[in-house]
């Protein structure tokens, strides 16, 4: 009895090792240049008047913006006229509040501002394809005709390694 139970767990090890080995192939693994092809998108731009450069956002899965690709800004910023439109249409509300942020003017003088946490802010590629990042903290401004701003925090998350601007086709290429 135990040379049968010996010779069944043998031949159940080595089936099932044959059968992992038959499952892993080196040489199937995609390369990095693939790799790196698959996770590349495109986002249309439009220029302003004054030459920067706007790409269209959706905030909380509801409302689209026009915001600035603003590489010079290290975080996100909404104007009042965003946040009370993500109030009116309820994506935003009380308990996404997370603090104030003091920022120093050139003066010296010190403004505070509440920051909100906004659930996910959405851009569309080309392809139709969605790139969605989730919980980012932005600093909302008084002043109500302030543009949205997407800085770096958020340029960084969709550009894994790098980003190009393509000023012929008026895209930016996200990699």
């Amino acid at each position: 009895m135990r040379k049968i139970f010996a010779i069944l767990l043998a031949a159940t090890l080595f089936t099932a090792c044959e059968q992992k080995k038959d499952q892993y192939n080196p040489y199937a693994i995609k390369s990095t240049a693939e790799k790196k092809q698959k996770n590349t998108f495109e986002v249309d731009f439009k220029k302003t008047e004054s030459n920067l450069k706007t790409i269209h956002v959706k905030l909380n899965d509801k409302n689209g913006y026009d915001a600035l690709f603003d590489t010079g800004c290290s975080g996100m910023l909404i104007s009042s006229m965003e946040f009370n439109d993500l109030i009116k249409s309820q994506t935003i509300t009380v308990s996404d509040y997370v603090g104030v942020a003091v920022s120093f003017i050139a003066d010296g003088s010190e403004i505070k501002n509440p920051i909100y946490n906004i659930r996910s802010v959405t851009v569309v590629d080309k392809k139709g394809e969605a790139h969605v990042l989730r919980d980012i903290k932005a600093t909302v401004v008084e002043n109500p005709g302030a543009a949205i701003l997407i800085g770096n925090s958020l340029i960084d998350q969709w550009a894994k390694n790098s980003y190009t601007i393509d000023l012929t086709k008026k895209v930016i290429r996200f990699q």
